[in-house]
């Protein structure tokens, strides 16, 4: 490195989803020799997920000359109540996008040449000047830096942090998408134009927004409308619930088409009973609703020699501090800064990296325990009401 860029910086990803091209795009700018190594042999797999659009997201696209992000938006944030009324609004005008659309930008914004698919990262160890990696297909490679970015069921994280485990939060996340061209026009026109919420009678809460439809397309009429629903799950329940239609057993999530007819079934009825008529009618249009539980990872370190974790390698918030790309971002621009600030002194760089992501990760961490804790109370009060009514 050089007059604080990163010319002559070598750079290893292990990672090609969000975390790992953010990462790639902010170290490649800076002019570091950097490839990407996903493990997934063919194009990324489409997740049929929505998310809010924060501002470091904006800000890595914005810095490093990435193509414009497909969005959809809304101007007000809407609360129904679950007995069918249509409670407050209030004027709050937001984005919001999809997994593939920021996968897709951020993809067309990195060198084709320097991304492998189907080279998963076996083993890597430090060496005098760096790191040494064994890449499936690609055998030894060495560079000044390993930066890993393998998501939240990390194996890298596994391998340096054996200790650290995740904590499940006691609930999940239900969450499907309906084309907008797929339901009745009046369903379709009641949650546009809104980031619309509901509680549950016996706890949890549902959210609606729109987002951009296949291949990121954003145009009125292919958008799909995006909702997710955290429901209360215990325990000791999560293996039936995350057993799929063919009997096979799943972690932490379970894929769009992968539940059972029953688990469907059930929470058609559950919605019925539970929620605003009008979530409840969407819900029952979902073709393929999927399940991903809500867990904790929390991790005492994040730097290890010249490897380090980024996004959901390192700390798995909660989804509703709608945070997670957010903070891969973020990171990946903080990861840049440090080495471009640092004077050609790597070691002093990834220092500063980790003091700042350790303290942002918990913050995040502890805010999205505090969402929980809050719904989780006043959950319990308005049911505690119900009863004595």
């Amino acid at each position: 490195m050089q007059n604080g860029k990163l010319s002559g910086l070598g750079a290893i990803v292990a990672g090609g989803s969000i975390g790992g091209l953010c990462a790639g795009l902010a170290l490649c700018d800076g002019g570091a020799d950097v490839e990407i190594f996903e493990r997934h042999p063919g194009p990324m797999e489409t997740r049929g997920a929505g998310i809010v659009v924060q501002h470091e997201l904006t800000e890595i696209l914005r810095r490093y000359g990435a193509p414009s992000l497909p969005t959809t938006s809304c101007s007000r944030r809407r609360y129904l109540d679950p007995d069918g009324r249509n409670g407050r609004t209030q004027d709050m005008p937001q984005q919001f996008t999809s997994w593939e659309s920021i996968y897709l930008t951020l993809r067309a914004a990195f060198p084709n040449e320097s991304y492998h698919s189907g080279a998963t990262l076996e083993r890597f160890e430090g060496t005098p000047n760096g790191v040494a990696a064994n890449i499936v297909g690609h055998g030894t490679v060495t560079a000044d830096l390993l930066v890993c970015a393998d998501g939240a069921q990390s194996e890298t994280r596994r391998r340096l942090l054996p200790q650290v485990r995740e904590h499940y939060a006691g609930y999940v996340a239900w969450r499907g998408t309906v084309n907008e061209a797929a339901v009745p026009e009046g369903l379709a026109t009641f949650f546009d134009d809104s980031f619309t919420f509901s509680e549950a009678r016996s706890g949890g809460h549902i959210l609606v927004y729109l987002i951009p439809g296949a291949n990121a397309d954003a145009a009125f009429g292919h958008r799909l409308i995006n909702w997710v629903w955290y429901v209360s799950a215990r325990a000791q329940d999560l293996t039936l619930l995350l057993t799929d239609r063919y009997g096979r057993p799943h972690h932490n999530s379970l894929p769009e088409g992968g539940a059972t007819d029953k688990s469907v079934s059930d929470l058609h009825i559950r919605a019925r009973h539970e929620v605003h008529p009008r979530m409840a009618e969407l819900i029952e249009m979902t073709p393929n609703p999927f399940i991903q539980t809500t867990v904790d990872v929390v991790v005492p370190q994040t730097v290890f020699g010249r490897t380090c974790l980024l996004g959901d390698a390192a700390f798995v918030v909660r989804p509703h501090t709608a945070g997670a790309t957010a903070k891969a971002a973020r990171e990946a621009m903080l990861l840049a800064d440090c080495l471009q600030e640092s004077a050609g002194d790597l070691n002093s760089a990834l220092s500063r990296f980790q003091s700042a992501q350790l303290r942002y990760g918990n913050e995040l961490h502890q805010y999205g325990v505090a969402l929980g804790s809050r719904w989780a109370a006043e959950a319990k009060r308005d049911k505690s009401g119900a009863d004595r009514d």
